[in-house]
């Protein structure tokens, strides 16, 4: 009986990978592609999107109280923000301006 239900069992493992699958993108599919923003990852884009932090507009409005927030969240990541300027990044992109963009932070990719 107990072999019998080993294969019955099998097919429950199938669909995880689904899901997993799932979690991997929301940095490009719910809200806006984080990564554009030089120095985030998409270790940090889904780390951020677990945090509800999905779009450059977010970013952006940061002050300094909500980037030691977030940063506190960051673990080894901690001082990213401040560093690579996310919040000046995504205040250009949110004003669509790409040619500042690319002007100060280089092209992407």
């Amino acid at each position: 009986a107990i072999l019998a239900q080993a294969p019955a069992s099998a097919p429950a493992p199938a669909p995880a990978p689904g899901p997993a699958a799932a979690e991997a993108a929301p940095p490009s599919t719910d809200g806006e592609d984080l990564t554009v923003i030089k120095g985030l990852g998409p270790k940090l884009a889904s780390l951020l999107n677990s945090l509800g932090i999905t779009t450059y507009a977010q970013i952006a409005a940061w002050d300094d109280a909500e980037i030691d927030r977030i940063d506190s969240q960051l673990d080894r990541f901690a001082g990213r923000i401040r560093r690579d300027n996310w919040v000046e990044q995504a205040k250009l992109l949110t004003s669509g301006d790409e040619s500042a963009f690319s002007d100060k932070f280089g092209q992407n990719g």
